[in-house]
């Protein structure tokens, strides 16, 4: 009786996978997928008051939509973005976005609009954008720090040994 509920059960989760094969990746936690609705080079969306404080500071903004609190990639990359913020915050304002729902908690409805103004699928998801507020990179998934590193400093024209 138990090995024909298992093979039901099992039976049941093939037939599932193989009619909606996205269900093994949409919105996973560290598999983000698809494209961005704002692309490198377009106005970034700067619709929250953090945001716009940022930019209104003339700051370059570093904005990471991610729940480093439930997903070993965002912890990971928030990890590598604290190692190298200090060299940089005082022409980079960082802002994270927690904008997915995790067990027990439910993101801000601010979060959620900005999250689907962007286009995101999964996390992470890193934008760099300008002091004059235009996307200049966008990472997708785990960031090494290496590669953090460079792209802020083509952000912010500035030299390696800062």
């Amino acid at each position: 009786m138990r090995a024909a509920l298992w093979r039901g059960a099992l039976a049941s989760l093939a037939i599932a996978l193989l009619l909606c094969p996205q269900l093994l990746w949409a919105g996973v936690k560290g598999t983000p997928e698809g494209k961005a609705r704002i692309r490198v080079g377009e106005r970034a969306v700067l619709e929250t008051e953090e945001l716009r404080e940022a930019h209104g500071a003339g700051k370059a903004i570093l904005l990471m939509f991610g729940n480093p609190w439930h997903c070993l990639y965002c912890e990971r990359t928030w990890f590598n973005i604290r190692e190298v913020l200090p060299r940089y915050e005082k022409d980079l304002a960082f802002v994270m976005v927690a904008a997915q729902r995790v067990k027990f908690w439910e993101p801000p409805d601010e979060n959620v609009r900005l999250a689907k103004r962007y286009g995101i699928i999964g996390e992470p998801w890193i934008f760099l954008i300008d002091k004059n507020g235009i996307v200049r990179h966008i990472f997708v998934g785990f960031t090494e720090k290496g590669k953090l590193e460079a792209a802020l400093n083509t952000l912010l024209d500035a030299r390696v040994d800062r």
